[in-house]
């Protein structure tokens, strides 16, 4: 798919993952780049109420104080710890676990950019690490892309719009476009993870896959994934019951275009829950020159 010749446009509203790309998400599709902005000089860890808009933010960011806003801005650190996450929504760390933020945290047409960072300390980064919204962002140059882990007990999170491409690896590094690793209910039945519209390519060669949702961290549920375009290494939509926990009953994956490269479009491991995708409807095989880019029918896992 090549960039439209028209930079500045944003892809319209509600766009599927197959039709973004680099020039209709983030900076470019509002007519702005990192290099024109302005350096944010305030602190790594701004307070709760915090709008950030139009800055380039040379600096990790911890933003564990919720009601923050990062919009039109280039997140492009120059210097981080090695593993560190780009952006995070974490507080202090103890012996097992982080703190989670307690009010939500949006980003926004905006980029995440890991190219001024060696391969070995980005490797095993991710560029947003937590629970939070980003939406229409261009995500690039990290190890891992969106991670949404150490998600609490209380807030949504969302992923829409946003386009993840041009990760790197070094070492054993294994990489994810997206993640899931922990997204219980137990306090809030009612909260939700969606990843609505991507486009997440995982293509380092040590690919875990382009969305990976593992309960690694604990249970998970109530995840809906669609309208997306997963690409790249590995299998492009994994979902593992694992660590002794469980994926819940709630599981959607609904009109999603996979390219079926690396090893396949997508697996299940169900580790004797059960039941595997709740819902698993129009789900494709990419086919750019198709109606609606379907191709074959993506078999349920």
């Amino acid at each position: 798919m090549k960039p439209p010749a028209n930079p500045g446009t944003p892809a319209p509203a509600g766009s599927p993952g197959w039709k973004l790309t680099q020039a209709n998400t983030g900076l470019a599709a509002v007519g702005l780049n990192c290099d024109s902005l302005p350096v944010y000089t305030g602190p790594a860890t701004p307070g709760s109420g915090t709008v950030i808009s139009g800055k380039r933010i040379e600096q990790a960011l911890t933003l564990f104080a919720g009601n923050i806003t990062i919009e039109k801005s280039c997140i492009r650190p120059t210097k981080l710890n090695e593993a560190a996450p780009l952006v995070t929504t974490n507080g202090p760390c103890g012996s097992n676990s982080c703190q989670v933020t307690g009010a939500p945290v949006t980003i926004r047409d905006s980029n995440i950019d890991g190219s001024r960072l060696s391969a070995s300390t980005i490797a095993k980064s991710c560029a947003f690490l937590g629970v939070g919204t980003l939406q229409r962002n261009y995500i690039t140059g990290m190890g891992s892309g969106i991670c949404f882990y150490n998600t609490g007990n209380t807030l949504s999170g969302l992923a829409e719009g946003n386009y993840v491409r041009g990760l790197r690896t070094a070492g054993d590094a294994h990489n994810d476009g997206a993640t899931v690793r922990d997204f219980p209910l137990d306090r809030n039945a009612g909260r939700t993870l969606t990843f609505r519209n991507n486009r997440i390519d995982c293509s380092t060669g040590q690919d875990t896959g382009a969305l990976f949702i593992q309960t690694y961290g604990g249970d998970i549920d109530n995840v809906t994934v669609e309208g997306n375009l997963l690409e790249g290494g590995g299998y492009q939509l994994g979902l593992e019951s694992s660590h002794g926990n469980q994926y819940g009953r709630n599981m959607k994956a609904i009109n999603n275009r996979f390219t079926g490269s690396g090893w396949g479009a997508a697996y299940v491991t169900s580790n004797n829950v059960g039941y595997k995708w709740a819902v698993w409807q129009e789900n494709y095989l990419l086919d750019p020159n198709a109606p609606d880019a379907k191709g074959k029918p993506a078999g349920t896992p």
